[in-house]
């Protein structure tokens, strides 16, 4: 501020180097790893200070946005009971039984059908069916899932908090006997639903994916997961998902919403903070450019609640930044 009150011209632009370049070098310096990954996928270094880009955003996430409610929506176990009381009229699996040991699992409940499950990290599953499984080898699979500290591969921090347990789960069927077999994993930026993956006719062979837009279209893309690309009608379920998925995301910033449907049915999957450990598919963000910008940090618990000291100051100007280059949303 100049002696007259005029606001100096070059201020903000000054602050903007100063709070780059310090954020920067701080995340640089204490997140190196963290860093990295995200300049694999992007072109140039990353810009935590001041994120513009999807890798950046995540990272921001990772290193400054440590929301304490994620911590509870990340559990597995605990993620059902939000889900049911934020949604009431969509199902959640019936959990049937929770410990820290295989071994203590009662028997009768694996006799069947059913699904192991852990409470703490992505892929921490294993489906039973009929009773066949080798007791030795998921003793041994669960015991490394229980040693296991997720948050340490790739910074995603709210797995370190939770308590870590095993839960079964009773397996979706159809009225048929098969297991369940659509799967929808909808991407949710505030109060938009923007375009979710569907997995049609999982656990099959003939089992494939499509990407759809909130008004039923299907896109080309790179291939996701390891299932082929169909390019097909969407199901008559959609809107519904896409709108439910609104629903349990409560205008967050972002959030991934996997939902199941059964027999007309909808059931709630898990949210997800970190798709992918912390990226977007290639096809999926050649299809939807508009993903960083509907990505709205504003919205976020680190800007959102008062900070204190360097982190409260860096916090006010990213704010007043955002308020600046903001860009309309599509």
């Amino acid at each position: 501020m100049l002696p007259n009150g005029k606001k100096f011209i070059f201020s903000d632009a000054c602050e903007d180097v100063f709070w780059k370049f310090s954020i920067n070098v701080y995340c640089y310096i204490r997140h190196p790893f963290l860093t990295f990954f995200a300049s694999r996928e992007r072109p140039g270094l990353p810009c935590p200070a001041s994120p513009h880009h999807v890798f950046d955003k995540f990272l921001w996430r990772k290193i400054f946005d440590r929301d304490p409610s994620t911590i509870a929506m990340t559990d597995k176990l605990a993620a059902k009971q939000i889900a049911g009381d934020a949604c009431p009229d969509i199902k959640v699996p019936e959990t049937l039984w929770v410990g820290e040991r295989f071994e203590d699992i009662p028997a009768e409940l694996i006799a069947g059908d059913a699904v192991v499950k852990s409470t703490h990290g992505s892929g921490f599953f294993h489906i039973i069916r009929g009773g066949n499984y080798d007791r030795q080898e998921m003793i041994t699979k669960t015991r490394k899932w229980m040693r296991t500290d997720y948050s340490r591969y790739y910074g995603e921090w709210n797995y370190r908090a939770i308590d870590r347990r095993l839960f079964v789960e009773d397996l979706l069927k159809h009225a048929d006997g098969r297991p369940v077999s659509q799967e929808a994993k909808v991407y949710v930026f505030g109060d938009t639903a923007l375009c979710a993956f569907h997995f049609h006719d999982r656990l099959s062979d003939q089992a494939r994916q499509s990407l759809y837009d909130a008004y039923g279209n299907a896109y080309d893309f790179d291939q996701y997961l390891n299932y082929p690309v169909a390019i097909e009608p969407a199901p008559a379920s959609l809107p519904r998902v896409f709108e439910v998925a609104v629903r349990l995301a409560a205008g967050r910033d972002h959030v991934r919403v996997d939902l199941y449907e059964v027999d007309g049915e909808l059931y709630f999957s898990e949210f997800t903070f970190y798709n992918m450990a912390g990226k977007f598919g290639s096809g999926i963000q050649k299809e939807f450019p508009q993903m960083a910008r509907l990505w709205d940090l504003r919205r976020t618990w680190f800007l959102t609640h008062p900070k204190s000291g360097w982190r409260g100051a860096y916090a006010r100007w990213l704010k007043a930044r955002l308020d600046r280059v903001a860009e309309p949303a599509d």
